[in-house]
């Protein structure tokens, strides 16, 4: 997955879209961040996502250009920034409000579509070969534990999952 650089340069605001952000933070509040960048120097990948950055880029409304980037789907969700944050603006949650926009309007990757499909189609994010069971039996390990993809599909489809992901079963 290649990082998508956000360009503060030509900016395109969008007041109504930063409301809706600001409304569903559940919680933090975006406006008390000092940018003293602790959340970004604790962050496991502060060198690619700045989440001090991203927290600014709401509060100037640039929300459009966050929601159509990769770089909200790059936060693994450890928390470490939120957890840093001395002015307790918890940048993790304003991070998943971002993904949950983006998801709604459509904006996931691709790649990420797909990861998706496969839990939906197999119930694991990648599929066990024929030839990777080969491989655990020379290795000695047991076969894969089964999967029920009936069942995981059927919880999915329960809450709305696929509706989420803009995705169908094939």
């Amino acid at each position: 997955m290649s990082v998508q650089t956000i360009s503060l340069k030509n900016i395109k605001m969008d007041p109504a879209l930063r409301s809706e952000i600001l409304n569903n933070i559940v919680s933090g509040d975006p406006s008390k961040c000092v940018q003293c960048g602790i959340c970004t120097s604790g962050c496991p990948l502060g060198y690619i996502i700045k989440p001090h950055r991203i927290v600014k880029m709401v509060n100037l409304g640039l929300v459009e250009q966050l929601i159509s980037s990769r770089e909200i789907w790059l936060c693994t969700t450890c928390f470490t920034c939120s957890e840093r944050c001395p002015q307790e603006v918890d940048p993790a949650n304003i991070l998943f409000t971002l993904r949950n926009t983006a998801s709604k309007l459509g904006y996931v990757p691709r790649e990420l579509v797909e990861i998706c499909m496969n839990i939906v189609k197999d119930g694991r994010i990648i599929k066990i070969s024929a030839g990777r069971e080969k491989e655990r039996e020379k290795l000695g390990l047991p076969k894969a534990p089964p999967v029920d993809a009936e069942k995981i599909r059927k919880m999915l489809e329960e809450v709305g999952f696929l509706k989420i992901i803009g995705g169908t079963v094939k």
